[in-house]
């Protein structure tokens, strides 16, 4: 009788412990991921709503920083800002109703050390011009980010598109 007290105080006991063991800690590439993230899809919903303003806000202001799409290669915080604005004018989105980035891959992480990391992403990109004429592309993008004082931003991207098909 008395064993069978002290099994049933132990599995009580046990019932009181909590239901998992606490949360290992996270790796370096886990954190450097989990601090990015917030400010990566704040960017898509920025462009999303074509925002430059909001958008470029996740670049570096700096001189140096490169925004290479396509054959554009545009250099210095000040003068990316300025093309988004021509690409997006007004934060208008053209006709189509659809969101005009979806991401369809990505995006994948290689966490260069605490305070650095590449990622890279495929979206969806359509577009109908203002003839009406619809062009389903796809981007590729990559963007070297780096941690600064200010959070992290992007120092260097590059965007290359495909066209799938273009249709009146």
């Amino acid at each position: 009788m008395k064993w069978a007290r002290l099994l049933a105080l132990a599995f009580g006991v046990i019932g009181l412990a909590p239901a998992s063991a606490p949360a290992a800690p996270l790796s370096m590439s886990q954190r450097v991921r989990a601090e990015i993230m917030p400010s990566f899809e704040a960017m898509q919903a920025a462009a999303n709503v074509h925002d430059a303003d909001a958008h470029v806000a996740f670049f570096a202001r700096d001189p140096n920083v490169i925004f290479v799409a396509g054959d554009h290669r545009i250099v210095g915080w000040r003068a990316i800002l300025d093309q988004q604005r021509k690409w997006w004018p007004d934060g208008r989105i053209r006709a189509g109703g659809e969101p005009p980035y979806k991401l369809v891959e990505g995006p994948d992480f290689i966490v260069l050390d605490p305070r650095a990391a590449l990622l890279s992403f495929i979206l969806d990109a359509p577009k109908t011009n203002p003839d009406g004429t619809r062009i389903d592309r796809t981007l590729a993008v990559s963007q070297l980010w780096r941690k600064r004082p200010e959070g992290w931003r992007v120092i260097y991207a590059h965007e290359s598109s495909t066209v799938k098909s273009a249709a009146p």
